[in-house]
């Protein structure tokens, strides 16, 4: 049996309503060289009809007892004869030239091992209701990912060697695995956006969607997940103190950035750069990018009083000077 080079990976739990919308974007793809790996994750009831319906040889269903998302996309990579794999989620659209795209660019490059790309969320009818477009700037991207997660899964194509190699999907994360893995994968030069909208994430408000109805527990997994990745860019923060510098990014735990958490953004960003090797020229373009975002943060916020910032006025003309004069003072 020929071995295809793209696995595209889908794992289905009682196919929704547009399940078929997804599979034939994939088998309309302009990119033909794959196998297309569906995982029957315990289904109550058959999709056969749709896999009937379009009658090609390049899918290959996988049926099991309900595992649950993660240890299913595990099972898949494992079983993925593909060197690269594309994740697809099975009520979302790819557009024809998602996979062509994608395989160019790991193909150009064998330093990367994660392509994502821009993608349109959709509501149930297919109309575009908002316009994502991931940070394209390498570093700044993996900057933000100690924050939040920078992708939609669905979008990604990965080398499967790599992604075997840092040890898969963490099955103890039920939800918001893929921020984790990407956690875990990315270095400072490893991943790329492609600037086009090559994906269509639908989003619809019905309890029967996964990402509504458990919206709170990924929210929680990925405030652990952003917590580990800020303590190992700056060891001196706690829990609460991971929650006031994410509010510069993320806002959904506090409405805005204090003067604490400003107070110790010069320390992880110096961590940072120090974590991953970042120097020179990288350096400079990510600190004034920083600086420009603790100063519209700071402007935006209600939670610092002026006296605080007339002081972090002074404390960010140090940030760009160099954070590692204000990471001696914070450990002081």
């Amino acid at each position: 049996m020929r071995t295809p080079r793209v696995t595209v990976l889908m794992s289905v739990f009682n196919g929704p309503a547009c399940l078929a919308d997804a599979v034939g974007s994939i088998l309309g793809q302009d990119f033909t060289d794959f196998e297309f790996l569906i995982i029957d994750d315990g289904s109550t009831y058959t999709f056969d009809d749709v896999i009937d319906f379009f009658n090609d040889d390049r899918i290959v269903v996988i049926r099991q007892e309900n595992m649950g998302l993660t240890r299913s996309l595990n099972k898949g990579l494992l079983l993925a004869r593909g060197a690269y794999v594309a994740r697809m989620d099975s009520d979302d659209i790819s557009a024809p030239g998602r996979l062509s795209a994608q395989v160019g660019r790991l193909d150009a490059h064998d330093r990367l091992d994660l392509v994502g790309c821009f993608f349109n969320v959709i509501d149930g009818r297919g109309t575009v209701v908002e316009r994502r477009r991931p940070f394209v700037d390498p570093i700044y991207r993996l900057w933000r990912l100690q924050f939040h997660n920078n992708y939609g899964h669905g979008s990604v194509m990965m080398r499967k060697e790599s992604v075997i190699d840092v040890g898969m999907y963490d099955e103890s994360f039920r939800y918001a695995q893929d921020f984790d893995l990407w956690s875990r994968l990315s270095r400072k030069d490893n991943t790329e956006i492609i600037p086009d909208a090559l994906y269509s994430y639908r989003m619809v408000n019905s309890s029967e969607q996964s990402s509504v109805r458990n919206y709170d527990h990924q929210l929680a997994n990925a405030v652990v997940i952003s917590n580990r990745s800020l303590k190992a860019c700056n060891p001196n923060l706690s829990d609460s103190d991971c929650s006031e510098v994410r509010a510069l990014y993320w806002e959904f735990e506090f409405a805005g950035v204090s003067a604490e958490g400003l107070s110790r953004l010069p320390a992880t960003l110096y961590g940072f750069c120090e974590r991953y090797g970042i120097r020179s020229a990288e350096w400079t373009d990510l600190l004034e990018r920083v600086d420009r975002d603790a100063r519209e943060g700071m402007v935006r916020s209600e939670r610092i009083s002026e006296v605080d910032r007339a002081k972090l006025r002074s404390r960010l003309v140090k940030l760009r000077a160099g954070a590692a004069d204000t990471s001696h003072e914070e450990q002081a």
